[in-house]
């Protein structure tokens, strides 16, 4: 996918081929999964601006989730973190695929960063570090190799502390929900969420 429409085109015909559809058809298929992929992202951006702007304009906290795809949406591998911060704390959260990265220089951090995933983690960090409201929990998984290079830029490139929680096969959520209490508290979350519930009572 990295190297262009061209490619994934010249990849396709052989399986286009196997059932059935024309050079033709392939091409205007996927012309219109690009067009529609396309508009997908433009979305999650459009709605990650809406929330940022929600966030400054009324003053409240957020967290901005960091990691792999694999890591930050499915809720097996991730046990079900983001919900239960939204959940159980009130937490305002938003992953980064959800932010405007185009453009975000991050060389201050790390000037030749190769991994391309590692590149947005970094370019969301540095969002964060221009918002005093935001915050970063990064959620990775045991023995991945880029993301125990990349969490060492992370908080050059947003200038503040940041939770690492390293996801394993054996995990289970109350040793992750403890450090991610130990966080909450340490940035107001708590206090605030507390506040909340005393006026609502």
């Amino acid at each position: 996918f990295r190297w262009g429409f061209d490619a994934v085109k010249k990849e396709l015909r052989e399986t286009w081929k196997r059932l059935g559809v024309s050079t033709r058809e392939g091409e205007r298929a996927l012309r219109s999964a690009y067009k529609a992929q396309k508009a997908f992202e433009r979305d999650l951006v459009d709605t990650g601006r809406d929330a940022l702007q929600i966030l400054h304009d009324q003053g409240e906290p957020g967290i901005v989730l960091l990691g792999r795809p694999y890591n930050l949406y499915d809720s097996g591998v991730n046990l079900n973190v983001p919900t239960k911060l939204r959940d159980y704390y009130g937490v305002n959260v938003i992953p980064l695929d959800f932010l405007p990265l185009w453009g975000v220089d991050i060389r201050r951090a790390n000037p030749n960063m190769y991994w391309n995933y590692g590149r947005k983690i970094l370019q969301a960090a540095s969002i964060v570090g221009r918002h005093p409201n935001l915050h970063v929990i990064y959620i990775t998984n045991f023995k991945c190799g880029p993301d125990s290079y990349v969490k060492h830029f992370i908080h050059e490139a947003s200038g503040k502390p940041f939770l690492s929680l390293t996801i394993d096969g054996h995990s289970n959520d109350a040793g992750i929900m403890t450090r991610c209490e130990a966080y909450l508290d340490s940035k107001g979350f708590l206090r605030r969420w507390a506040d909340r519930i005393a006026v609502g009572a």
